[in-house]
């Protein structure tokens, strides 16, 4: 594990010495008592060696090796200490350069800790190099220290893109319970899943959840979890957001539940689901007690609602409803063989040579799919190597109990490639049964500098290669995917959240903090916080800590106050990562200015109404995430920040006109924003999300959108409230590189903007979104504008989302839409005539009709029996919503 704690101090030695490169000279200004100055790059050259050589050992460590590498560890974290001791500095960005304010005597001190490191580091590597000549003794081999000796080659990926492909053995239990959801008697019912941890119970409750039946069948569905620091508070919003109808966006959602209380949550919810058939998901409840606290929520419906729970735990399915649980079995030999040809061989055939170890492994797994799944995800790395597979036979204690043991966790995170191990423990700081939203994920990982630079690459493009890597290893799961096929929220299992905690706290990588563990911050010191619970206990914990990351991750709502924020200021002065969750956030003092380390900031308080200008003295930041705030504007300094990757706001914030000198030249995303202002210094952006006060001019509004065609690099853009003004879009030159457009309320004229986007050869994804249409007396149709498409457009497109217009006849022409994949049509009541006969069945996959007409979904059903492609129709086909089936 110090293997983690080591690359990432190289990761930040890199970092520090591509930003700053004169801190050699700061640190080479005074001599120390030798006559020898210390050297960072030495330093770094040290570390990455002794990075090679604990990859080496990761197999076999005993205790006088263990001791190393902890030594090791703390070694590379007092260099880290060091460096950010020495660059509280004023930087010189035009000249790269770097002026110290520290006293010489101070400078000085620092330089003699460096040396003092730097020679710890040449002690360790003596002791090291002596276990490596003794390399028979503990059977480790010598690997050169070559740039490309601790890299492994990345096994392509063949991800499926429906992850129920992957379930097997469990056909019959869907059936069964599918059967056990739709039919009986009308009155509320409790449907219980029973087995042990990694048994696969969420598996299949997802597989039920997400099947087509019950998709037509129950017209609102919800699926909660609930954690060990269970609220009732939290599990009632987490069903209205998924129960409430598509009234209103999200934040506005979560703005008006805020102030409701309990009772008042408890009573909005039994409204939402009066008269509804619904189905609800709880998963992993462990005690009778919180069943009992959440089962009044429920309206006793005479429909055939449902609920469907999960538990390790015989006595709660009992004490829950008097309906006989089903008890998950283990898989067979067969069927265990199946599931681990699928995640080894990915549809090639086994090579004899390695079918009888395989067959071994598969039977040492005692049919539980968890085991087989992280196993053959690390054995489909190695597949060609026998000498592996067979002394994975040898050397792991076999799970006993049922249970995927520690054995098997520790080999897995043993082979993972060191680039995946500080990754891969991440997933830990996010509390149990949380769905993990990607792209936030992502920008994490980034400002923890867990992800390697290649080349030139944008790190967003390398993280998303290493997610997609742990995924297909089986330690991660897809909770859901966007509309293009990419991953848009994960999870993972919670017994490998268990062991990234046990891990990460044992070598102080890092520390949860729930309400159980409250004298945890001031001992163990760990690297990364992420706080579950009440913050209060902690503010009088010791007055310094080491930390380089606070994350609020808790789902247990509370302020933060200005001693909240006197603690975080005085306690935490090389904070670099700095995310709150769900905390109601009122003010940012001016004093956050003092974390000049800072890279990520992320808010998403809707009570956060303005944020200070000293934020712009935060020079290395690269996130600026305040999605779920409300703020108007942004102060002048934003445009100054010379490191600023991601711009997020959620709309619409007005951002200040740029002055000559400023340096924000390294942004890629601004979404979403009222930008009114041209500016040469966003011509980096990738991705733009643009939100227009209805107070605009039109003027205003063109020079806007003029801008646009400057931004070569350009690949997403969001336009929002645009409808004021016709034609716009016709003044509009788009990127040729844009392979996404959304469009919410927004004027358009049919004809004319719809054969202006369809020009667009790489656009890939569109979306319109309560668009106003405009329409001449030729392409109306009793009043309602056509969605007319004219001769062969959108070349490239393969998703179209079409949510909340006013259109009756979509009418396209032959050879329209080619590539078209995923068709989503939304709250599109009046839509009744589809151009059946035009779209392209050969490449649709999935159709989605959600609110809209029957006659649109009738005609939709009628293709898929020709095309075959998947259809979810939602609420479901029926003249009743509520009519139940028949029992038999």
């Amino acid at each position: 594990m110090a293997d983690v704690a080591v690359n990432c101090v190289i990761n930040y030695l890199h970092d520090v010495l591509e930003v700053f490169p004169n801190v050699l000279e700061v640190l080479g200004g005074v001599v120390v008592d030798d006559g020898n100055s210390p050297n960072v790059l030495e330093v770094l050259r040290d570390l990455r060696l002794i990075n090679i050589l604990l990859e080496n050992s990761a197999e076999k460590r005993n205790e006088q090796i263990v001791e190393l590498v902890s030594q090791i560890r703390d070694v590379a974290y007092e260099v880290e200490d060091i460096l950010d001791t020495v660059l509280i500095l004023d930087v010189d960005e035009s000249k790269k350069s770097v002026v110290s304010r520290l006293p010489a005597s101070r400078l000085l001190l620092c330089n003699i800790q460096l040396h003092k490191v730097s020679k710890k580091i040449k002690d360790l590597k003596k002791e090291i190099n002596k276990i490596y000549d003794s390399r028979e003794k503990y059977g480790i081999a010598r690997v050169e220290a070559s740039a490309d000796a601790a890299k492994e080659a990345v096994y392509e990926r063949r991800r499926s893109e429906d992850e129920e492909d992957d379930v097997v053995g469990f056909q019959d239990e869907s059936t069964i319970l599918v059967k056990q959801l739709i039919e009986g008697n009308l009155q509320l019912d409790v449907v219980s899943i029973i087995g042990t941890g990694g048994s696969g119970k969420t598996t299949l409750a997802r597989k039920i959840y997400n099947n087509v039946v019950i998709k037509s069948l129950f017209n609102c569905r919800a699926w909660v979890c609930i954690s060990q620091n269970f609220r009732t508070r939290e599990l009632l919003l987490e069903i209205l957001k998924s129960a409430e109808m598509p009234k209103s966006d999200e934040l506005t959602r979560k703005k008006r539940f805020k102030c409701l209380s309990e009772d008042e949550l408890k009573r909005k919810l039994f409204r939402c689901l009066q008269g509804r058939r619904y189905l609800i998901v709880i998963e992993d409840i462990c005690k009778p007690e919180q069943w009992d606290e959440v089962s009044s929520i429920f309206p006793r419906n005479f429909n055939g609602s449902r609920i469907l729970i999960t538990s390790r735990i015989k006595k709660v399915a009992l004490h829950a409803s008097l309906t006989p649980p089903h008890f998950l079995r283990f898989l067979n030999k067969d069927e265990s063989w199946e599931l681990f040809n699928k995640k080894v061989f990915r549809g090639e055939t086994c090579p004899p040579e390695l079918e009888a170890l395989g067959r071994k492994v598969v039977e040492n797994c005692c049919g539980l799919p968890l085991s087989i799944v992280v196993l053959g995800g690390f054995l489909a790395f190695e597949k060609k190597k026998y000498q592996t597979w067979s002394k994975l036979i040898g050397s792991v204690i076999w799970c006993q109990a049922n249970t995927i043991c520690k054995d098997i966790l520790a080999l897995i995170y043993i082979h993972l490639p060191l680039r995946l191990k500080p990754c891969f423990l991440y997933f830990g700081v996010y509390p149990e049964g949380f769905e993990i939203p990607v792209r936030q994920l992502i920008q994490l990982w980034i400002a923890e500098r867990l992800i390697q630079h290649i080349n030139n690459r944008d790190p967003e493009d390398v993280a998303e290669e290493y997610l997609d890597e742990l995924i297909d290893r089986g330690l991660i799961q897809v909770a859901r995917r966007r509309t293009d096929g990419g991953v848009k929220t994960c999870h993972v299992h919670d017994i490998l959240r268990d062991f990234c905690i046990s891990k990460s706290a044992e070598e102080k990588f890092f520390e949860v903090c729930t309400n159980v563990n409250l004298n945890l911050l001031s001992v163990n010191k760990s690297r990364r916080l992420s706080i579950q619970g009440s913050i209060d206990p902690y503010i009088s914990s010791n007055p310094s800590h080491p930390s380089r990351s606070l994350l609020f991750l808790g789902q247990h709502t509370y302020g933060f106050d200005p001693n909240h924020w006197k603690w975080v200021l005085e306690n935490f002065k090389f904070l670099r990562m700095l995310n709150f969750g769900c905390v109601d956030l009122y003010s940012i003092p001016t004093r956050i200015e003092e974390l000049i380390y800072l890279r990520y900031l992320g808010i998403e308080s809707d009570a956060l109404k303005a944020i200070p200008a000293s934020i712009c003295k935060l020079d290395r930041l690269e996130t600026l995430d305040f999605r779920g705030t409300f703020l108007n504007c942004l102060p002048e300094g934003v445009w100054n920040l010379p490191h600023l990757r991601n711009l997020y706001m959620s709309g619409p914030v007005s951002v200040p006109k740029p002055r000559k000198g400023d340096r924000l030249e390294s942004l890629q995303v601004l979404s979403t924003v009222s930008l009114l202002h041209r500016s040469s210094r966003i011509l980096k952006v990738s991705k733009l999300g643009l939100w227009f006060p209805s107070d605009k001019s039109k003027r205003e509004v063109l020079n806007v959108l003029k801008l646009i065609y400057d931004l070569h690099r350009l690949q997403t853009l969001k336009i929002i409230n645009c409808s004021k003004y016709h034609c716009l879009l016709m003044s509009l030159l788009f990127p040729s590189k844009l392979s996404k457009i959304t469009l919410r309320h927004v004027r358009l004229k049919v004809r004319c903007d719809m054969i202006l986007l369809g020009k667009l050869h790489s656009l890939k994804i569109l979306k319109l979104q309560s668009c106003l249409l405009c329409s001449k007396l030729h392409i109306c149709v009793d009043g309602h504008p056509q969605l007319s498409v004219p001769w062969s457009p959108f070349p490239q497109l393969e998703v179209l989302k079409l949510e909340d217009l006013r259109i009756k006849n979509w009418k396209q022409c032959r050879g329209a839409m080619p590539c078209l994949k995923h068709l989503v049509i939304k709250q599109c009541s009046e839509l009744t005539m589809l151009p059946s006969n035009r779209l392209s069945l050969t490449t649709l996959r999935n159709v989605e009709v959600l609110w809209s007409s029957p006659e649109a979904a009738k005609l939709l059903q009628e293709l898929q029996v020709k095309a075959g492609f998947k259809l979810l129709i939602y609420p479901p086909l029926t003249d009743d919503l509520h009519e139940k089936p028949a029992a038999k």
